[in-house]
Formats: structure tokens, C-alpha cells, sequence
């Protein structure tokens, strides 16, 4: 496996905290893995896919059971707080030298922070972004149908109607 880009959230492997990011309401629990991720994923177990992204796909602001990539097989690298684009693209390099065959997705925050695509092009890579595409891999993120404890990302109901488009969008 590889350790997280992210320092600040390296910095807290093996922890659980009630803040993070843009929720520091105390309602969610945080648990870090050992490589300084959200504890998501079970690395024993090859992902049907592999999801890499922003504070959405991290899950700020809902339970770990409630974020919409827990309904799939997958590894799931979201980060939050403070984060790049880069680290994003740093994360994935690192899992390609895993050699592990399987759909990858991308979760993008912003189209103003968005890398080059193109390069990211491949029929097992699927793009997720904050506007409408005509590209046949992009999926357009829904409109907010509910909130987090923080009141600023996507709530349960949202990430569960997601979890079932993605799902679809997949397949």
C-alpha cells in the first residue's frame, strides 16, 4: 500500500477524532488507518474499484457507514481539510504501481481545480464532476438533497441517492 500525500491527515494514522475539516461539530467520529486515510477500506480485500477525490468522497460531516462508496468493493482515498489536486494525482500514481486491475474514479470539488482529463483517459477510469459532460466516463454530481452535521457538504440521503446512480453509472 502507500501512505497518504496529505501530511496533516498522515499526521493522524491510527487515531480517531470528532473534527475534521470543515465539521468540527464532535457528532462524527474520524478514524484513520494506518497509511492516514478515512478507515474505509479493508486492504485484504481486492477493490472492484478504487475511488480517489475530494472532501465528498472522504465523507466530512456523516458517519462512515453513510458515505456513498461503502456500497461498493472499493478502496476509497478520499481526503479533506487542507488538500491539493495534486496530492489527489500524487495518490493515484502511487496506486498504479500496485498493479491492481480494476474501475477507477475520480471525485472532483471545483471545475476551476480540475487537472487535465485527458490524461486520465481510459475506459476503466470514470470522472465525477461538478458540471454536465458529454464525455461517455463523466458523471455530473448531484445537487445537494440534503446536508452534513456541519452544514456544508452532502448528507446521508444525498450520498445514499449518489451511491445508487454511481452504482448504475458503473455497471
Amino acid at each position: 500500500m502507500f501512505e497518504n500525500p496529505n501530511q496533516e491527515m498522515y499526521d493522524h494514522r491510527n487515531q480517531t477524532i470528532d473534527s475534521w475539516g470543515k465539521d468540527s461539530t464532535g457528532q462524527v467520529k474520524y478514524t484513520f488507518d494506518k497509511y492516514g486515510f478515512r478507515n474505509h477500506n479493508n486492504y485484504e480485500v481486492m477493490p472492484e474499484c478504487v475511488f480517489f477525490g475530494c472532501s465528498l468522497l472522504f465523507g466530512v460531516g456523516v458517519n462512515k457507514q453513510d458515505v456513498f462508496t461503502s456500497n461498493f468493493q472499493c478502496w476509497n482515498f478520499g481526503l479533506a481539510g487542507r488538500y491539493t489536486e495534486d496530492e489527489i494525482l500524487n495518490c493515484y500514481t502511487q496506486f498504479q504501481k500496485l498493479q491492481i486491475d480494476c474501475k477507477v474514479v475520480f471525485v472532483w470539488r471545483s471545475k476551476e481545480s480540475l487537472p487535465d482529463l485527458n490524461m486520465l483517459d481510459s475506459e476503466k477510469i470514470y470522472h465525477c464532476v461538478p458540471y454536465k459532460s458529454e464525455h461517455k466516463n463523466h458523471l455530473r454530481l448531484l445537487e445537494c438533497l440534503d446536508y452534513d452535521v456541519s452544514g456544508t457538504h452532502y448528507g446521508p440521503q444525498t450520498h445514499k441517492k449518489f451511491s445508487k446512480l454511481l452504482w448504475y453509472f458503473l455497471k
